[in-house]
């Protein structure tokens, strides 16, 4: 029989690392509160590589660590976590072993195989397991924040092939995004997007379409009952030998909760903190990416969806590549962006006069942020309409979206006057 490991629900205290690096300790304290600290080495050697700028001071270093938060970890962790259904779905294939809506629990069920380099391990150096005998069969321990049913999946090569999860301390290198009974061609939708954005020059995952016939042994919990494609993007967070990279969205960057990604900042937020950790080029890069956004009319572009990788050490940050790129408007006809855009959501309103408030919130200059918004609305119209992957988007899809973009890009293209 095998050893018998500890389940996650009975777990007082957790070990923080950054790919083999232990930065920090999670415990659990009476009364269900959750304390984070950073290990006193760590913190020595002045915080790198980085875990989270949210953690760090201006001054250089590292801030205090943060104050014990009840029933709920600190919002860096609590961002690594799905969401929704996605997080419902994750509980009951844990079942048993986490309770539902205990974030300590689930974390230090998913710790081996989390966004980024972090791992979160139990303090006794075990897995936080129960793999007890023969009859039980081995977890996914992935997590992939968010709320769309999507997988962290391995692609076999090799005689058979397939597409698998990766069970136990396994790691998926690809992200496999499922179809939607209530968003019908949202796979194919974001196919076409993500192409849309390299044809542009924007750097973008790899990415493609399979066949729901090409997974094997996916669980019933994970079932989403929907026909369609799915779609395959490679893992950025995962190097070509499966060496994980570490990344953090800007929620974490900004200590910001998920349930405040649509509100806890603004895109001119964003902008400012590229610039101040990164560059003024990436600052300008995202200005493209957000021009992007509103003339596909992308109303799902919260703080979530914008990231910064670490490389290399993992001492600084760099932009990391576009992801998440949807056309909304299909199903939401009414919708508008998902952060404010110096003081306006709706897509309609972003001409030029809000473009060059948003330059000065942000800290950029006026005619950098202008010329970036226009060469973007140039290059979607002389790349949208001849683009081979609109064939792959639903009729009824594809014409909502090419509306948008006809009565979006003039409007970003009178920037230009």
């Amino acid at each position: 029989m095998a050893e018998r490991l500890q389940r996650p629900r009975n777990l007082s205290s957790l070990d923080v690392l950054l790919n083999d690096l232990k930065v920090g300790t999670i415990v659990r304290t009476p009364g269900d509160f959750n304390a984070f600290s950073f290990d006193e080495a760590y913190r020595a050697a002045g915080g790198f590589p980085v875990l989270s700028l949210s953690f760090r001071a201006a001054t250089g270093g590292l801030r205090k660590d943060p104050k014990p938060v009840s029933r709920a970890l600190p919002a860096f962790f609590a961002n690594l976590l799905p969401e929704d259904k996605l997080r419902e779905a994750m509980e009951k294939h844990h079942a048993g072993h986490v309770r539902p809506g205990n974030d300590f629990d689930l974390l230090a069920a998913l710790g081996s195989d989390l966004p980024g380099a972090v791992r979160v391990l139990p303090s006794e150096g075990t897995i936080a397991a129960v793999e007890t005998t023969s009859e039980q069969r081995p977890k996914a321990r992935f997590s992939l924040a968010g709320v769309q049913m999507k997988l962290s999946v391995v692609k076999n090569t090799g005689k058979g092939g397939g597409l698998t999860l990766p069970l136990g301390d396994e790691q998926g290198s690809y992200i496999a995004k499922f179809p939607s009974t209530s968003f019908p061609g949202v796979s194919e939708n974001e196919y076409a997007n993500l192409a849309l954005a390299a044809a542009i020059g924007m750097e973008v995952p790899d990415r493609e379409l399979v066949d729901q016939s090409e997974f094997e042994g996916i669980p019933e919990e994970f079932s989403t009952l929907s026909d369609g494609k799915v779609l395959l993007v490679r893992r950025f967070d995962r190097g070509a030998s499966g060496e994980r990279i570490h990344m953090e969205d800007f929620a974490q960057v900004f200590g910001v909760y998920p349930s405040r990604k649509y509100e806890g900042a603004a895109y001119h937020d964003i902008a400012a903190a590229l610039g101040m950790a990164i560059s003024p080029a990436a600052a300008l890069e995202f200005v493209r990416r957000l021009a992007l956004a509103v003339i596909t009319g992308n109303g799902d572009m919260h703080l979530k969806n914008w990231s910064v990788i670490y490389p290399g050490a993992g001492h600084k940050p760099a932009l990391a590549p576009v992801y998440d790129l949807l056309s909304t408007i299909p199903y939401i006809p009414a919708d508008a962006m998902a952060l404010s855009l110096a003081g306006e959501r709706s897509f309609k309103a972003l001409g030029v006069e809000r473009w060059k408030a948003f330059a000065n919130r942000a800290r950029l200059p006026e005619p950098a942020v202008l010329k970036a918004v226009v060469e973007v609305a140039e290059r979607v119209h002389q790349n949208w309409w001849r683009l081979p992957e609109r064939a792959s988007i639903p009729a009824r899809v594809l014409e909502r979206i090419d509306a948008h973009v006809r009565l979006m890009t003039p409007i970003l293209a009178s920037c230009a006057d």
